[in-house]
């Protein structure tokens, strides 16, 4: 886990059109991401090292990752992915995970998709006072090899309704609280003793608009992920590089979050709201039983809505005792 400044002066240039990042570069010799199926190992060892954090219960009402509440939001636009989640209840709590879906699985990514993914982790590369600060200039090549496992989590609290939320979320770039102190100065210190949500900064990579149809899909699908992702956090920029078909960043903008639905196509904040509110309460309500061996299951694909059942197939639980 990594804690990193964005650095302003790199922000600067990016938004001045001052700028010219090769996203490409090392991607050849990149260490790959290590894709795991998603359960609550991290998440769990923080709360057997966080305790004293806890009275007799955790004082939630659920806990997951981000991700999990991200793509319940997203569902009333979702026209192609189904998501699968698997709930248990202990100490009055009603633990998340997802699972991934038979196609998910399945999928092997093409080179073109692992491209993709590699560039945003280039982008952020870039962007960072743990990279510019080695008297590096922004078009020159890091030299050392570019780990996409690295990520720097972080664990909230925050209400839904009347519903408490605990969940991890994996943050991008932090801004310096005092404008007048240097940023490098800033990250020889590392993290600040505490983190405002307001001042992480979410990082993306989009193609350049260059026709009607590009900024139709980026403001229908692309911002929707943007927001939902910055709403839970409390994140209040995103900062988009602009690339081309060869991975060449020679510009950016930086969005206020707040300003994302204003100019969305065919979504609305507050239905995705509302549907995450829904399927919580309806979680709530079903979940009764305080149990280490019961896991529901919930399931929903397009065309078909939702379906919860309990898991009668001998599968393994995914708590142990906490």
């Amino acid at each position: 886990s990594q804690f990193q400044w964005l650095d302003p002066a790199q922000e600067k240039k990016l938004l001045n059109g001052n700028i010219q990042l090769n996203l490409d570069s090392g991607f050849n010799t990149r260490i790959p991401r290590l894709e795991r199926e998603e359960r609550l190992d991290y998440m769990l060892q923080w709360i057997l090292h966080n305790r004293e954090k806890f009275e007799k219960d955790f004082g939630s009402d659920f806990i997951c990752y981000r991700g999990v509440l991200r793509k319940i939001m997203c569902i009333p636009y979702e026209r192609n992915e189904g998501l699968i989640i698997r709930a248990m209840k202990w100490r009055n709590t009603v633990f998340l995970c997802e699972e991934p879906t038979k196609e998910k699985k399945n999928k092997i990514p093409t080179e073109k998709e692992l491209r993709f993914s590699y560039w945003g982790y280039k982008f952020e590369d870039y962007m960072m006072t743990s990279r510019t600060s080695q008297n590096q200039n922004s078009e020159s090549q890091s030299e050392e090899r570019l780990n996409e496992n690295t990520e720097f989590n972080c664990v909230f609290r925050t209400k839904l309704g009347k519903y408490r939320l605990l969940f991890i979320a994996e943050m991008d770039g932090y801004y310096s609280a005092d404008k007048n102190t240097p940023q490098q100065t800033a990250a020889e210190k590392g993290a600040p003793s505490e983190l405002k949500p307001s001042h992480f900064v979410e990082l993306k990579t989009s193609r350049q608009i260059e026709h009607p149809g590009q900024d139709r899909t980026l403001r229908k699908f692309k911002t929707l992920k943007w927001w939902t992702q910055c709403f839970l956090v409390g994140t209040e920029n995103v900062l988009v590089g602009w690339r081309d078909d060869d991975g060449i960043v020679h510009s950016g903008t930086k969005f206020p979050v707040k300003s994302l639905p204003k100019s969305a196509l065919e979504w609305k904040g507050n239905v995705c709201a509302n549907i995450l509110l829904q399927v919580l309460e309806f979680l709530s309500k079903t979940i009764q039983e305080n149990s280490l061996t019961r896991v529901w299951r919930l399931e929903w694909f397009p065309h078909q809505g939702f379906q919860l059942k309990v898991e009668t197939d001998g599968t393994e639980p995914f708590l142990a005792a906490l």
